[in-house]
């Protein structure tokens, strides 16, 4: 009896060792990363910035564009969000000038 018992729990634990497999593997392959590019006139006072993201996993891109004005307040502005491969754009006001510029996807 003792030699079926270690073969059931053998089987048992073989059986959710297997489950545990199942569960953490992957059900479909690993997407690749979007890949995105984001640019913008850092300084120019009324400066523009500009993102753009393709690829698979991404349907609508926004640029965030962070506009500083003398006073060293600033403001964060969003671009219209865009389909894939297109490129979103925001301006900053013409007493602010662009200090740094970044993108939201979905």
């Amino acid at each position: 009896m003792g030699r079926v018992k270690k073969l059931a729990g053998s089987a048992t634990a073989a059986a959710a060792l297997a489950a545990v497999a199942t569960l953490l593997s992957p059900a479909a392959p690993a997407q690749a990363a979007p890949s995105c590019s984001t640019s913008a006139q850092i300084g120019v006072y009324g400066g523009t910035g500009w993102a753009m993201c393709g690829g698979s996993g991404v349907t609508k891109t926004r640029v965030v564009l962070f506009c500083q004005y003398n006073d060293g307040s600033y403001a964060t502005l969003y671009g219209p969000w865009v389909s894939n491969s297109v490129k979103s754009t925001a301006k900053c006001s013409g007493d602010s000038y662009p200090i740094s510029v970044g993108y939201q996807t979905m």
